[in-house]
């Protein structure tokens, strides 16, 4: 017989551990530059993130820290305001 066909739209979630979370502007990308090997785009407007990146801090003994600099965040995000439901989707609490 003939099997099923579907359409799927499938979501990768990422896990840091730390997210970088602040207003726009606030060098959030700067920092992630600075500790880890991460080339995030940097430019003086608001919102030039629109994606998480993610950056790996060396640590002793060969382990790593996964950093994220998540899109800023301003009052009113959650009505949708800025970039709205598009940044609060990149963040969870565990």
């Amino acid at each position: 017989g003939m099997g099923v066909q579907r359409w799927l739209n499938l979501e990768l979630k990422l896990v840091a551990d730390v997210g970088v979370i602040g207003m726009p502007n606030a060098g959030k990308s700067t920092m992630l530059s600075r500790v880890t090997a991460a080339r995030p785009k940097i430019a003086n407007y608001p919102f030039t993130t629109i994606v998480p990146n993610l950056g790996v801090v060396d640590l002793p003994e060969g382990k790593g820290l996964v950093l994220c600099d998540i899109p800023g965040l301003i009052s009113g995000a959650s009505e949708g305001v800025g970039m709205g439901h598009q940044f609060l989707r990149h963040v969870q609490r565990n």
